[in-house]
């Protein structure tokens, strides 16, 4: 398990961040530390097209962006050749920090599952979701 700092630094990437801007808000959420400090899965969900249009500037697209999957190597201590994903998408209206959550850490599994490699997800929270603060476990 993690030291403390380590703990404190991973529960901290497993909340959800919350920017205003204007009116519309974005969400993101990492899950899967790595040993390189890069988490294997990041969720950003916004009500702001220009943020999604940022996030996803080097996509190349014909059309209006409205989401995308970004993903890079990334090493493991086993040195097998694993894939950080890093997945933007618009939304009318944003989730509850539950519902958000939940589909980020799940999708974490679903990442880890298709790759050869031991499952990060519930390294820093045991499982249990942040924004209940509560016992609540997500599998």
């Amino acid at each position: 398990m993690a030291s403390g700092l380590t703990g404190v630094r991973v529960g901290l990437a497993l909340l959800v961040g919350v920017v205003e801007s204007g009116c519309a808000t974005t969400m993101s959420a990492r899950f899967g530390p790595l040993a390189d400090g890069r988490s294997l899965v990041t969720l950003v969900v916004s009500e702001d097209l220009e943020v999604v249009r940022r996030e996803c500037a080097s996509v190349p697209a014909r059309a209006r962006i409205l989401g995308c999957q970004l993903s890079t190597p990334s090493a493991t201590p086993s040195a097998l050749p694993v894939r950080t994903i890093k997945i933007v998408r618009y939304a009318e209206t944003l989730p509850s920090a539950v519902t958000f959550e939940i589909d980020a850490h799940e999708l974490c599994h679903a990442i880890a599952s298709l790759q050869l490699m031991p499952d990060p997800c519930h390294e820093g929270n045991g499982g249990v979701l942040q924004a209940l603060r509560s016992s609540a476990r997500v599998r």
